[in-house]
Formats: structure tokens, C-alpha cells, sequence
């Protein structure tokens, strides 16, 4: 078990106790205070849904303490299981099909429920000493502000709902994060239901890598935020960066992210790649020995201007004009073109600085 202190073992016990009783806790995560019941318990549930004014139907995820618990409340397919092992714990809430252990009200109207893993060792242990998923919902009332303290919690919410409040975790003022990225794995295309902690807004995004194997978690994260852009047309993603710098490395995490299982390595001799998994294609595209854009268009790459495929392709500023004319006739072409531009740089021996545009 973690280091806790004695007060805050105390928290922790009388939280689980209120919980285990029905009760409704308010309770400190990664992203913000949140309000929680045990989520099997029907009492607790409605008790839950009048303190947040949100009517039945409208889903609220559980937090769980594992891999091994989640699976006690959804199935995992392929495409969730990747993602748990290279996402969670952290600010994701995954969607699943539902076992129909947890209240059904916290469910979709589909059958689907969200899971969390928070990264927060106080919060897991919590759920831990309850044996039980916790249902996690930020403690506010329905469209309030994100409460990131117990101050803001009893400012945005009404008399009534602090009545409703059995005991509250009182951790301090919390860092001010975006709450959690939502992923549904039920769709072949892992829809982003809303964008949060993990690359939020993505317009830039900045970030230093020490090894390869952030590198791939950074090509995954970064899937899994513009993934909702597949829905109309292809991703084009250009990498801009030195030898050795870790576009294959951000590749290989962009591929982990969409299911393929198959070993990528760069195109250097063949020119393009591809992967193919559960409707989702990835055409892996090495430009380091094209001196033409006549030698792009010889690889007919029109082929994929689809839905549901991402274009990765290294060295693009070799074939920069082609590409800035791509954007420009993008617009009325019959399928739309999303761009994401990757620029790699050495900072010094074993790390890069990474700025993503999109």
C-alpha cells in the first residue's frame, strides 16, 4: 500500500465506510473532486443522479481500482485492452460493453459504460478499502464549473445537493487539469466522445522525450485524440524531424494505438506500408529517397482518401509543395483531407522536443 499519512488513513477509512453504508463521498482524483457512491448500489445511484440533477439515461462512468476489476463490469475487446495497457491508470474514461453489474442507470441507453483507472494513489486505494467500483462523476452540478476544491464544490452547488453530501475528502486546492479524455472501444473507429487531459485541443501540443518508448506512447496518445477525424476522410500525418529523431518510434505508437499487431519498421526501400486491422488502415510512407513529387504520385496515393485511414509519412519536407497544395485543394476535394504535422528536434543526446500541429 502506499504511504498515507494517519489523517489521511483515517479519510480513507471513513470514506469506505459512508460508501459501503450508501452514502455519497466526495472525493479527490488527478483531475478534480469528484462525487461518488458504490456503484452497485441501487439507494446510493439515485442519491447520486438527484445531486447531480441529471436525469436517467444520460451514462456516468465507475471508477475501478484495475484491469482486473474493470473486467468485472465490462467486457474488453481487442482495441480496449490496448488501450488500458498503455493508457491506464490516467484521465481516460474507456467505454465498453456493460456485464450489468454496476446500477444500469450509470449505463448508456446502448448497454455501454465508462471505465476509469485514476492515476491517483489516494483515490485507488479508496476504491480498494470499498471493494468496489466507485461511480465518478466531477461534483458539481450538470453543465457548473469543474470543482478543484471543497470550496468550489459548495459554490456551484445548492443547499439541497449539500444536504445530499455525506462526507467529504478534503485534499486542498487541486492542480487546475482538463477532465478526462473519453474514448468509446464498442465503434470500429474508437470515437473520441470528448477530449480532455491526454492532448487536449491539440491545435499545439508541445512535449520532451527521453526514450523510444515514450516516443510510441506519444504516437498513441496522439491517435487517440484526432481518431474522431477518420469519421469523414483520412489523416495525414507529416513528420518533420532528423535522422534518428523517433518518427518510426511515433509510428509504431500510432499503430499500437489502432490495433495492429504486425511489426512496423520504415519503409526506407519499399516507400509505403500498410496495416490493416478491424477497418482501420495505416499507410506508413518513407520520403527519404524521393527527389520528385512525381515519385508520390507514382505510389497512387489516392487510394487512400477513405474514411477510417491515417497517412503517416516521414520526411514529408521533401515533398513539401505537394503536400501545402494537398491543403490548399483540400477543400473541395470529394473527400476531406485532416492534416497533423509532427516536428521532432534533439534538445540533447537522448532527448527530443515534440511539437504537434493539427
Amino acid at each position: 500500500m502506499d504511504s498515507f499519512t494517519e489523517t489521511q488513513l483515517n479519510m480513507l477509512q471513513e470514506a469506505a465506510r459512508v460508501l459501503r453504508e450508501g452514502g455519497l463521498v466526495v472525493f479527490p482524483t488527478e483531475t478534480a473532486y469528484g462525487a461518488g457512491v458504490a456503484a452497485e448500489n441501487p439507494e446510493a445511484v439515485s442519491k447520486l443522479l438527484e445531486f447531480k440533477r441529471r436525469p436517467e439515461g444520460k451514462a456516468i462512468s465507475v471508477a475501478v481500482a484495475d484491469r482486473d476489476m474493470a473486467e468485472r463490469y465490462v467486457e474488453l475487446n481487442d482495441e480496449a485492452k490496448t488501450v488500458y495497457r498503455r493508457f491506464l491508470p490516467g484521465p481516460l474514461t474507456v467505454i465498453s460493453k456493460s456485464r450489468g453489474l454496476a446500477d444500469s442507470r450509470l449505463e448508456s441507453e446502448h448497454g455501454t459504460l465508462g471505465i476509469r483507472i485514476p492515476d491517483f494513489s489516494f483515490t485507488l486505494e479508496l476504491i480498494r478499502l470499498l471493494g468496489e467500483g466507485i461511480s465518478a462523476t466531477s461534483a458539481n452540478s450538470a453543465g457548473r464549473a469543474t470543482p478543484y476544491s471543497p470550496q468550489a464544490v459548495y459554490d456551484n452547488v445548492s443547499l439541497k445537493q449539500k444536504r445530499l453530501i455525506d462526507y467529504m475528502i478534503d485534499f486542498g486546492e487541486l492542480p487546475k487539469r482538463p477532465t478526462s479524455t473519453v474514448i468509446d472501444t464498442t465503434t470500429h473507429d474508437l470515437q473520441i466522445v470528448r477530449s480532455g487531459a491526454i492532448l487536449p485541443g491539440l491545435s499545439r501540443s508541445e512535449r520532451d522525450i527521453n526514450t523510444p518508448e515514450d516516443m510510441q506512447k506519444l504516437g498513441s496518445e496522439t491517435f487517440l485524440t484526432l481518431a474522431s477525424r477518420l469519421n469523414d476522410g483520412p489523416l495525414i500525418v507529416l513528420f518533420n524531424a532528423e535522422m534518428g529523431a523517433g518518427k518510426t518510434q511515433f509510428v509504431k505508437g500510432i499503430a499500437a494505438a489502432m490495433g495492429i499487431s504486425e511489426t512496423v519498421t520504415s519503409p526506407t526501400f519499399n516507400l509505403i506500408q500498410e496495416y490493416e486491422h478491424d477497418g482501420l488502415t495505416l499507410a506508413h510512407i518513407d520520403a527519404w529517397r524521393m527527389n520528385s513529387n512525381a515519385e508520390l504520385s507514382g505510389l497512387n496515393l489516392e487510394q487512400y482518401f477513405r474514411p477510417h485511414t491515417l497517412i503517416a509519412v516521414e520526411w514529408a519536407g521533401a515533398l513539401q509543395d505537394l503536400f501545402e497544395q494537398m491543403r490548399v485543394e483540400s477543400a473541395g476535394a470529394g473527400v476531406p483531407l485532416a492534416f497533423a504535422d509532427v516536428e521532432i528536434a534533439y534538445t540533447g543526446q537522448n532527448t527530443r522536443h515534440v511539437i504537434i500541429h493539427s
